[in-house]
C-alpha cells in the first residue's frame, strides 16, 4: 500500500512596502509517498520544493536612485529567500523523519501536522526577519522621494 500526500500552502508575501512596488509571494509545497511494512507506514520518498515569484514594475526611473533601490530590493529578498529556502530544509527533514506509523492515512495525518507546524515556524522565521529590519530599511532599502 501507498500512500501520496501533497501540501502547497504560502508562507510568505511582502506587502509591508506601501505603496508597493513589488511583491514576492513564497509557496512551500511537499510530496510524501508511505510505505507499508511490518513496521508500520513509513516516508518511503519526501520532495519539498518551493518556488518564488516576484512581481515588480516593468519600469523603473532611470535615475540612480531609483536603480540602487531596485538593487537593495533584491538583495533584501535574497536574503529573505535563503530564511524561506532554510525552512524548506527543515520541512523536508522533519516529514523524512517521521517514525512509521500503524497506518498510511495515519502517516497522512502525521505528515500534514508537521508540515503546517513547519510552515508556522518559517511564517515566524520571516516575519521576525522583516520586523528585525524593518521591512528591508535597516539594511539599505529605502524609497526614493517621488
Amino acid at each position: 500500500m501507498e500512500l501520496k500526500a501533497r501540501q502547497t500552502v504560502d508562507i510568505y508575501g511582502s506587502s509591508a512596502l506601501e505603496p508597493s512596488l513589488a511583491d514576492v509571494d513564497y509557496r512551500l509545497s511537499w510530496q510524501l509517498s508511505g510505505q507499508q511494512g511490518e513496521a508500520g507506514c513509513l516516508p518511503a520518498q519526501v520532495l519539498v520544493s518551493m518556488t518564488a515569484t516576484v512581481t515588480e514594475p516593468l519600469e523603473w526611473p532611470q535615475t540612480p536612485e531609483w536603480q540602487n533601490y531596485r538593487l537593495a530590493l533584491t538583495g533584501y529578498e535574497r536574503l529573505v529567500r535563503e530564511r524561506a529556502l532554510l525552512a524548506a530544509e527543515w520541512l523536508e527533514r522533519s516529514l523524512f523523519e517521521i517514525a512509521p506509523q500503524p497506518g498510511c492515512d495515519q502517516l497522512r495525518r502525521v505528515a500534514d501536522n508537521i508540515g503546517h507546524h513547519q510552515l508556522g515556524i518559517a511564517q515566524a522565521l520571516l516575519r521576525d526577519f522583516q520586523r528585525q529590519h524593518d521591512y528591508g530599511r535597516n539594511l539599505g532599502l529605502i524609497r526614493p522621494a517621488e
